[in-house]
C-alpha cells in the first residue's frame, strides 16, 4: 500500500513506485514489493489497470483534444476501437507522431475540440499516440469562427458549409463500404 515501509535506504535503494523520506524507502503505489538482491534495490510493482490491458488489445483509440502545447497536443481517450471507457485516459501526441510532412504548428494538423482516431505507441499514462499512418488523425472537427460541423474538401481542407471558413486538419482516411 502506499506510504507501506519496505526497507531502510542502507538495505535497499529506491526502485521504481517506491520513495525515500528519512532514511526509509516506501511505497508510493498499490502494488506488490520486489527486491532486487543483486542491484539492491527495492521496487512496488503497481497492479495493472483494466483500461491499459485493454489499451494493449486494441488497433486504435478514439479521443478528443483537449488542449494544444508547442509541440504536442494533449488527447482524452474515450474509447478504445469501438467500446467506450468508463473513464478516460490521458494521452499525447507528439508533433513528430503527425505526418511526415513538415509542420509549422500543430494547429496545422488538429485543433482544441477536434475528435481523433489515433494508434498508441506505449502502454504507459499518459499514452503516446501516433497519427502518421493514413487511417489515422482527425475524424470529426468544427469551425473554430461559428462551431459549426466542418465538412470534408479534400485530402487536408475542410469547409464550414455556413460561413465558408476553410481549415487544414491531418484528416484519417477510412475504407467506405460498398466498393467506394
Amino acid at each position: 500500500m502506499p506510504g507501506e515501509e519496505l526497507s531502510v535506504i542502507e538495505e535497499f535503494t529506491t526502485g521504481e513506485g517506491t520513495y525515500e523520506f528519512n532514511g526509509t524507502v516506501y511505497s508510493s503505489v498499490v502494488g506488490k514489493a520486489f527486491y532486487d538482491m543483486i542491484n539492491r534495490k527495492v521496487n512496488s510493482i503497481g497492479f495493472k489497470k483494466p483500461g491499459i490491458l485493454s489499451l494493449k488489445k486494441s488497433k486504435y483509440v478514439l479521443g478528443i483534444v483537449v488542449g494544444i502545447k508547442e509541440d504536442s497536443a494533449i488527447i482524452n481517450i474515450q474509447s478504445l476501437e469501438d467500446k467506450s471507457l468508463v473513464t478516460t485516459l490521458s494521452g499525447y501526441i507528439h508533433i513528430s507522431q503527425i505526418s511526415s510532412k513538415y509542420l509549422n504548428t500543430i494547429s496545422d494538423a488538429m485543433r482544441v475540440g477536434d475528435i481523433i482516431r489515433a494508434k498508441p505507441i506505449n502502454y504507459i499514462i499518459p499514452v503516446p499516440l501516433t497519427i502518421k499512418q493514413r487511417d489515422l488523425g482527425v475524424i470529426s472537427a468544427k469551425c473554430s469562427i461559428c462551431g459549426s460541423p466542418l465538412q470534408r474538401q479534400d485530402e487536408e481542407h475542410l469547409k464550414c458549409p455556413d460561413c465558408g471558413n476553410i481549415e487544414t486538419r491531418k484528416l484519417a482516411f477510412t475504407v467506405k463500404k460498398g466498393g467506394n
